[in-house]
């Protein structure tokens, strides 16, 4: 039996029970534990994880009501997103500056986004 990198048990071929449940078992219990942390097993990267983007429409930003200058727009979560469990990245549609808008949730799917300038498009990326 070969022990690999993070702990998982690679039986030999020809192994049987008495040898390949106990592994099997032990593997089980380190899957379900791993937490994608570093310590437990690899890491995953960021840059691995699934992503959409959406735009911001300049032509739907709304004046909101006593706050001269200020706008927002009612935004409603990919499918499979949730606001608890979703990062969110904003930038400017056309330079790809990022900026930072301030938010609101409104549910667990949808939110608002305020912002000080109706004329531009913005670009969100859900991850």
């Amino acid at each position: 039996m070969q022990t690999l990198s993070n702990g998982y048990k690679l039986p030999a071929t020809g192994e049987r029970g008495s040898v390949f449940y106990p592994a099997l078992e032990d593997n089980i219990t380190l899957s379900n534990s791993h937490a994608h942390t570093g310590s437990d097993g690899e890491q995953i990267d960021a840059k691995h994880l699934s992503k959409t983007t959406s735009t911001i429409a300049s032509a739907s930003w709304a004046a909101v009501s006593g706050h001269t200058g200020t706008y927002r727009q009612l935004l409603t979560l990919p499918s499979g997103f949730t606001w608890d469990a979703c990062e969110m990245k904003f930038t400017l549609s056309t330079l790809g500056h990022v900026i930072y808008p301030s938010i609101e949730k409104v549910s667990a799917t949808t939110y608002y986004v305020y912002f000080n300038d109706n004329t531009l498009d913005l670009k969100v990326t859900y991850g």
